[in-house]
This record gives structure tokens, sequence and C-alpha cells, in this order.
């Protein structure tokens, strides 16, 4: 809706003066995904843009489409209980990515972790939240842990976004987990930058150029499939919890230190060979 606007060469201000709208606020909160849409609303707008912009009807049944869509019940409903609310935009938008592209400076990514890391990097999680040893409720844990499995899921379908992973190298010598824990999980990333079409794993080396290394523990961009919302960058820091960027201008920003970044990294040989060697390191240990 944002670009619709802005292709029309429109202020939010223009969009309220001709009444196509009731108020800033109110489309404000439609183009940042705060509110559920309205049909009329989006109806009435993308005729009004269609005036300064020549729109092609597409655009309007696309954005009726998009509407419809994120007023349905979100497929991770029966999750809310067990997953942070600041996720919930990335968790909603990712399976609509043609792309999807994530740096990981301390953890394997979500989408790729085998069920015992993730159980491990939860209870981890949750000690540090308390300051001492701690461990989840049961039931809970196993609720996060199928809801990351099903994430994973949806990878696999036909039509599932490409997935892009640069990770620090510093994620494979990880030393406060259980030993065949981490060893498996290696392998299992070893299969997949092996094996996947379109899974496509890099890691950054030890040695690599200190320019590449991004100033967050954790970027994730999704690249939006035509008619399903704008480009979303989201960012994780050990500083703060999780934000997201919108503006087109700095979502480029992102895109293109993405990019270089996974430029920069190991080639997929090189990948599989310090992913190799990581797991030779831990073999025969306990």
């Amino acid at each position: 809706m944002r670009r619709l606007r802005e292709r029309a060469g429109l202020l939010q201000k223009d969009v309220v003066a001709a009444k196509a709208i009731g108020s800033e606020s109110m489309l404000s909160k439609y183009e940042t995904g705060k509110v559920p849409v309205q049909e009329h609303h989006v109806r009435r707008l993308v005729q009004f843009y269609a005036l300064y912009t020549q729109g092609d009807p597409v655009d309007l049944e696309a954005c009726l489409t998009m509407a419809r869509q994120s007023n349905e019940k979100e497929w991770f409903a029966e999750y809310r209980d067990v997953i942070p609310d600041h996720s919930n935009r990335l968790f909603s938008q990712e399976r609509a990515a043609r792309e999807i592209r994530t740096f990981e400076a301390h953890h394997v990514p979500g989408l790729l972790q085998t069920p015992e890391y993730a159980q491990a990097i939860m209870t981890e999680a949750a000690s540090n939240a308390q300051g001492a040893p701690h461990t989840p409720d049961p039931a809970a844990l196993r609720r996060r842990i199928a809801f990351r499995l099903e994430r994973q899921m949806h990878l696999s379908l036909p039509g599932a976004p490409d997935f892009y992973a640069v990770l620090d190298e510093n994620v494979l010598r990880r030393t406060k987990f259980n030993t065949p824990v981490m060893r498996a999980q290696l392998r299992h990333l070893f299969t997949l930058a092996e094996n996947s079409a379109r899974i496509h794993i890099r890691v950054l080396p030890f040695d690599a150029d200190a320019g590449l290394v991004p100033s967050h523990s954790s970027v994730t961009l999704l690249l939006m499939q035509p008619g399903y919302g704008d480009d979303l960058v989201y960012i994780e820091s050990s500083n703060m919890g999780g934000i997201y960027v919108g503006d087109p201008t700095e979502v480029e920003k992102h895109r293109q230190r993405l990019t270089t970044l996974f430029m920069g990294a190991a080639d997929k040989d090189a990948t599989l060979a310090i992913i190799e060697e990581h797991i030779q390191r831990l073999v025969g240990k306990r």
C-alpha cells in the first residue's frame, strides 16, 4: 500500500485531504501492518492512487487478496502462547516470501536447527533470563520446538522461498552444548549445504575481512512475492530485542550488505570443508 501511494507521488496528508481515508494515523497503521485492513478502504485507496499512476487493475486485485489473507487466522495462532510477540510479524510474512536471507553470529538459524539443538538454545535462553540455571516448562518447550519444526517444514514445500544463510564460524564452535547435540547439528548443516537446492549455506571464516561482519548479531531479510506486502528486515542484537525495518531505502541497504556478505563468505566447497573440520573436532568427544 505504501509503495502504491509513493508511486503516485502522494503524501499521507494528501490522501486524507482527498477524503480517500479518514486519518493519517489509520493510513499509517494500514501501511505498517499494525491493524487489520478493511477491504472497502483498500479498494478506495487503490482506485484513488490509480488516478495518479495509470494503475493496472492487477494492483487492485493483488491488494484485495493481500487484505483478505492478512485478516485470516495466522497459521501460527495455536502457538501464540509460546512465541514472543515481537516475532509475530516475521513469522506471519516469511511464508509469503520469495527469498529469505539471514546472517547469524551466535546460533544456527532457527530454520536450520535440529530439535535437540533448538531445545539446548531455548534452555540456555531461559537460564540467561533467570540469571541462573533454569529448565523451561517441558510442555511449553515441546510446543516451541514443534512450532520451529513446522516453520522448517515450509522450506520443503513446492513454491517455498529460497533461503540464503551466512553463519559466523563462531556458531560452529559452540562449546556450551552437549557434544553429540552439536555434532548432530553440524552434520545436519553439512547435509543441507551439500544437497539442498533451495537452502544455500555459507560460513564466514575467522580470517574474513572485518569489514564484512555486520554490526548486529542477527539479520533477516524477507523479499516478498508480488502482492504480499513490502520487503522487510528483522534485526536482533545482544543489547536489544527484535526491530523491524520497512523503509525501502534502508531495506535496500541491508539487501546489498547481505549480498556482499554472502559473496564474501567461504564458497560452497570451502564452507563444506569448514563444517567438516568442526565435525571432526567433535568426533570421539562426549
